[in-house]
């Protein structure tokens, strides 16, 4: 599988309740603390993903990301794909905050290896800056209740430099 850093992060958020990720000690990892954030902009391209903390400089400027289909079905594949610009390299010590939340109800508040992302999708760090293209296919389960799911995630570098974040409301419907 050939993808970079956005969609890994997309991809991690659609999925870290359906795997085990391994939680790093962070000093703003307190549950009480939200990740949901505004204002927000659009991501280019056809999906539900808009870039968020907009007054913070980002190391990863995302051209267009896509997604089919749009919106995701539970129970089928999630095609991503994406460009971008990473102005900086990644390094090992890159993390990703993730927050699942389904309506007002945290479900999911985890911190994600960035580099350990990227290394089993056959992209190990550092990740070179530069342009990057990327491709993502990944199984959302059928077991996902119906209902409205908000996902923020914020990817940081090793020195907490913030990469991107990133934030969707996908809506399942019942079957």
């Amino acid at each position: 599988m050939k993808f970079a850093i956005a969609s890994t992060i997309l991809a991690a958020a659609a999925a870290v309740s359906a795997v085990s990720i391994q939680q790093l000690p962070l000093p703003f990892d307190d549950p009480a603390v939200s990740l949901l954030a505004a204002p927000t902009r659009p991501v280019p391209g056809q999906s539900p993903v808009a870039i968020c903390d907009l007054d913070a400089s980002q190391v990863l400027d995302i051209k267009y990301l896509k997604i089919d289909p749009n919106p995701p079905l539970k129970g089928a594949e999630l095609y991503i794909e994406g460009e971008g610009y990473l102005a900086e390299q990644i390094n090992e010590g890159a993390f990703v905050e993730v927050e699942v939340r389904y309506g007002f109800i945290r479900l999911v508040k985890e911190t994600i290896d960035l580099c350990e992302q990227l290394e089993n999708a056959d992209r190990p760090c550092p990740l070179e800056k530069g342009t990057i293209k990327f491709s993502k296919t990944v199984e959302l389960p059928n077991e996902i209740p119906p209902g409205k799911y908000n996902v923020v995630a914020r990817a940081y570098k090793e020195d907490y430099q913030l990469i991107t974040c990133l934030t969707a409301a996908v809506e399942f419907a019942r079957n």
